[in-house]
């Protein structure tokens, strides 16, 4: 992943309402060239809105879209071509191999050699040997690879995502999370990554947008933000009593679980936490830091 500012995606003050219902509410965001970019927000936030307008499947009510710096006009589709997508699920052709419903698709594309295209992002998939198989005999993750074999087809620079893992086993969800670092890493393709797996986002993205309610709540590379928030730090100690008055002089908030304590710290305080607790003689078993975008998420939009 890139961490550079050379912006390929910029959403400005949208707004969508359907009848008296506001689904976007003067969302902004910027998605750099590079990035793979979480797009976060609880049910109804406004996510799948906001990605159907940027393909152009609906019209904002006001506001505006740049990609590549030019200014996306909902009558003119052809910046699509620089875009690949997967929305939720894919829909294939059953009774037709992954070559062939992929030849399909290359076929309105110019693709000046579409064999060896099918063949290269198939391989990328880990499909390749499944190429003259029926797509009705493939399992949801298989399904789910092609689909993003099919989002790539075309040499997008842009990709966008939607629940890519949604509904797969967990070796499914980490086989299409090293799919999409590898075609970020290694094809430089930049990503918008909307995801309900948070661990996930977490994992993959540099940078992410959380939104509730059609609104933008934060935006910002995810180690920073992450920082914003307090640690829960979980000690054990040989007397669990002298432990608590030492965290109780400090001010830190915290809770006992078991035979262990959890306080609420934030990061830059943890060396000094360490450092009273080693005076005092206690001996120390066990010290961990617990941080998750989950918390994070969760405390933000109030869900």
């Amino acid at each position: 992943m890139q961490d550079n500012m050379n912006t390929i995606l910029k959403v400005d003050n949208l707004v969508k309402t359907y009848g008296k219902f506001q689904v976007l509410n003067n969302l902004s965001f910027e998605v750099h060239q590079g990035d793979i970019y979480g797009f976060l927000g609880p049910n109804g936030a406004g996510k799948s809105t906001t990605l159907r307008i940027i393909l152009g499947l609906v019209k904002s009510d006001s506001g505006s879209i740049n990609f590549s710096n030019q200014k996306i006009h909902f009558n003119s589709k052809k910046y699509l071509s620089k875009i690949g997508a997967l929305i939720e699920r894919p829909d294939f052709y059953g009774n037709l191999s992954a070559f062939d419903n992929l030849w399909m698709i290359a076929e309105m594309s110019d693709l000046s050699n579409p064999t060896n295209r099918i063949h290269e992002v198939l391989e990328l998939v880990n499909l390749i040997q499944r190429k003259k198989s029926k797509v009705k005999t493939f399992s949801q993750g298989m399904k789910q690879r092609l689909g993003i074999a099919q989002a790539i087809l075309h040499k997008p620079s842009f990709v966008i995502l939607d629940e890519p893992s949604n509904g797969l086993d967990p070796q499914g969800q980490a086989d299409v999370r090293e799919i999409i670092r590898s075609i970020n890493r290694d094809d430089g393709i930049t990503i918008l990554f909307s995801s309900h797996i948070l661990s996930e986002v977490e994992e993959i993205c540099n940078r992410m947008l959380i939104i509730n309610s059609g609104q933008k709540i934060k935006e910002g590379f995810v180690d920073e933000l992450m920082n914003e928030d307090k640690l829960h730090v979980t000690v054990k100690a040989d007397n669990i009593n002298k432990l608590i008055s030492i965290i109780q002089a400090e001010g830190y908030d915290y809770y006992i679980n078991n035979s262990k304590v959890m306080v609420d710290i934030r990061e830059a305080d943890i060396p000094y936490l360490i450092k009273i607790i080693a005076k005092s003689n206690l001996e120390i078993y066990e010290i961990n830091q617990n941080r998750s975008l989950e918390n994070y998420f969760l405390k933000l939009t109030n869900t």
